[in-house]
């Protein structure tokens, strides 16, 4: 199989990054319960109008993208003639799972001490195995400030099913993609156990199959305009039915204990979204821009992992008290920076581990700081720099196929051991 161009690494580079500042507007807080906040063409309020389209559009579309993106990089993996399954599941283990946990417990931790002295998400939990859930997310995701790891996880479970994915996608793709999406479309409530979000599950095959299927993941550029405005209408769609638009067709599913919504307008609107922020990609993929992302993308794993927690402790320790909550009209210049402020604090928190404690730097940012073989034997190890011209594509990257973005040429205080896998 042909190693990527530097074009497309760049572009997958770019998507990981795009899609994850996206995600995080799901998770801003706004001072009220979350749950509570209906996304709909609110009278009088066009900031909250700007909210909603941030949320139900690219926010919701994030996932979905980087699923396929994941699945297509694991299958390049498998399908080189020296692969190592056992290594890939080991290095995904170190990337994914261990900082899963290490946040899992940190924020974990963290809200049993506040529990204490006030009510919190951990006050409704019932049982052993809803407190559980909260770290590892054995048989659901419950809601509350770790919820978006929940996403690590079920990535970690395609990777693991990631053979059997790619026998059955060789003898019998379409009967196994019409399943995946059949759970996608009608399975919402985390029956399945396994997989407990059925789309990333199917868009992560999905990206396998184009990887199969030796798909140009450029062949769709020249049709951008349609899917950006197919994206938009479908938002607007989804923020007029949240408000009572298509009531019957609404009614129609409850009945069946089914929701319009996950059933047929957020696949679509995902869809749409995704092929979007692709097609867009090349719009904007200067070499300034190029040159960001790439030395972001060390971070944005930490981003990622920490946002829910970092956000929260800003807004109410700071932005709340003095400018309001979400019904203040200021609040829109929160929301609008909020994934930009998580990223500069997880670049701070980062840098200042790598400084202070280097194994620490390792461990949340999944070893994207050391590309070591071993995150824990890694930790006592002398950092060995990379020469600067030693430029990195996801071919030869130790984590080629990590959900998340990888640095390619991370600034000489953050070394970075390399070493091929192929």
């Amino acid at each position: 199989m042909q190693k990527l161009q530097p074009d497309m690494s760049d572009r997958i580079y770019a998507a990981r990054m795009l899609c994850v500042l996206c995600m995080m507007y799901v998770h801003v807080p706004s001072g009220i319960d979350a749950e509570a906040v209906i996304y709909t063409f609110e009278p009088g309020r066009f900031d909250h109008w700007l909210e909603a389209f941030l949320v139900e559009g690219p926010g919701r579309a994030g996932a979905a993208l980087l699923s396929v993106v994941s699945g297509f990089l694991v299958a390049r993996t498998l399908l080189q003639p020296q692969a190592s399954i056992t290594r890939l599941y080991a290095r995904r283990f170190k990337s994914t799972v261990l900082p899963m946990l290490f946040w899992g417990l940190l924020v974990y931790s963290i809200y049993t001490i506040l529990s204490q002295s006030k009510d919190t998400f951990l006050t409704d939990l019932s049982g052993w195995l809803d407190h559980i859930n909260v770290v590892l997310f054995l048989t659901e995701t419950p809601y509350g400030p770790t919820m978006h790891l929940g996403f690590l996880r079920d990535l970690f479970v395609c990777v693991l099913l990631s053979p059997l994915l790619l026998f059955l996608l060789r003898r019998a793709a379409l009967p196994l993609m019409l399943l995946l999406g059949g759970l996608y479309v009608f399975v919402h409530e985390q029956q399945l156990v396994v997989i407990l979000r059925p789309l990333v599950i199917f868009a992560f095959s999905l990206g396998m199959l184009l990887t199969l299927r030796q798909s140009k993941m450029d062949a769709l550029d020249r049709f951008w305009a349609w899917f950006l405005g197919g994206s938009v209408l479908c938002t607007f769609l989804i923020m007029w039915v949240n408000g009572g638009g298509l009531s019957g067709a609404v009614e129609f599913f409850a009945a069946r204990e089914m929701s319009f919504q996950e059933s047929i307008l957020y696949p679509i609107c995902r869809l749409f979204g995704s092929l979007a922020i692709w097609t867009l990609l090349p719009k904007i993929l200067s070499q300034p821009v190029r040159r960001l992302v790439k030395l972001g993308s060390a971070y944005l794993f930490a981003a990622f992992c920490s946002h829910h927690l970092m956000l929260t402790i800003t807004f109410q320790a700071l932005w709340e008290p003095l400018l309001g909550a979400r019904e203040s009209y200021v609040y829109i210049v929160w929301f609008i920076l909020a994934p930009l402020l998580a990223f500069v604090l997880a670049v701070v928190m980062v840098k200042l581990a790598v400084l202070v404690a280097p194994p620490m730097a390792v461990l949340i940012t999944g070893g994207r700081i050391d590309q070591g073989d071993s995150v824990i034997a890694g930790w006592f190890k002398r950092f060995r720099a990379r020469p600067a011209s030693k430029v990195a594509t996801y071919e030869n990257s130790d984590e080629a196929d990590a959900p998340l973005p990888q640095p390619q040429n991370l600034a000489t205080s953050v070394p970075e051991r390399t070493e091929a896998v192929q």
